[in-house]
C-alpha cells in the first residue's frame, strides 16, 4: 500500500469514528456495538468503490435510515 493510500485509508478511518461519535449522540438508546456493526455492514457495500469520498455520507444516510425504522 502506498503512502498516499495509507493516508487515505487512516483519514477514512478518522471519519468513521467520528460518525461513531455522532450517531452515539443522537441515538442514544441504541448501544454502540451495534451502531459498530452497523457502520461496518454499511461500510463494507462500498470497499470496492473506486472513488471513497462520498462513503462516509452514504453509510451515515444508511445506517440512520434503519435506525429510523420501527
Amino acid at each position: 500500500m502506498s503512502t498516499l493510500d495509507t493516508m487515505a485509508s487512516e483519514a477514512l478511518d478518522a471519519h468513521f469514528a467520528q460518525l461513531e461519535d455522532r450517531l452515539g449522540h443522537d441515538y442514544a438508546e441504541v448501544a454502540r456495538p451495534r451502531l459498530h456493526d452497523l457502520v461496518d455492514h454499511e461500510r463494507a457495500r462500498f470497499a470496492g468503490a473506486r472513488v471513497h469520498a462520498f462513503v462516509p455520507i452514504l453509510v451515515e444516510r444508511a445506517v440512520r435510515a434503519t435506525l429510523a425504522r420501527p
